[in-house]
């Protein structure tokens, strides 16, 4: 059995290419790193970091350890899971599970500690997982939305 490709984030160092997009979309570029570090606006990658950081072990996709995770990160354009307009589509998103924390404590966190997170411009409510994004606001401070 040949040995899985490892290919470490740059802006997001304690993450690989493999745990934020799709198993397809690695294949497709994984002998391109700079392509696929292209794909995400560099905000969402340190945002992401940010978080691991501060909340310890968490989980975006897990296919490459055999969990049924993939699109909790970028997702292609013709990509039918969640929003038509999905910031996901734009590698503006995350969808995130922590291992030590719930969605909620970490939502609670990042709304009174929005310093520690300059970049995180939209949140996720009433789900169980802690949904990011760094989209351009039309608003101040971090929205939660409720879709």
């Amino acid at each position: 059995m040949a040995a899985k490709i490892r290919v470490k984030v740059p802006t997001a160092p304690s993450f690989l290419f493999q745990e934020i997009v799709p198993e397809e979309i690695f294949n497709l570029f994984k002998d391109d790193p700079l392509f696929l570090l292209n794909i995400f606006d560099e905000r969402a990658l340190r945002m992401l970091q940010k978080l691991r950081d501060k909340f310890g072990p968490c989980t975006v996709n897990n296919w490459l350890w055999g969990g049924a995770n993939h699109l909790r990160g970028y997702r292609p354009l013709d990509c039918p899971i969640g929003a038509k307009r999905s910031q996901h589509k734009l590698g503006k998103a995350f969808d995130c599970s922590f291992e030590n924390y719930t969605a909620q404590q970490v939502r609670d966190y990042v709304l009174a500690h929005p310093e520690e997170f300059p970049y995180i411009t939209a949140i996720e409510g009433d789900v169980n997982w802690f949904h990011f994004d760094v989209r351009t606001p039309t608003w101040i401070g971090i929205k939660v939305f409720y879709p």
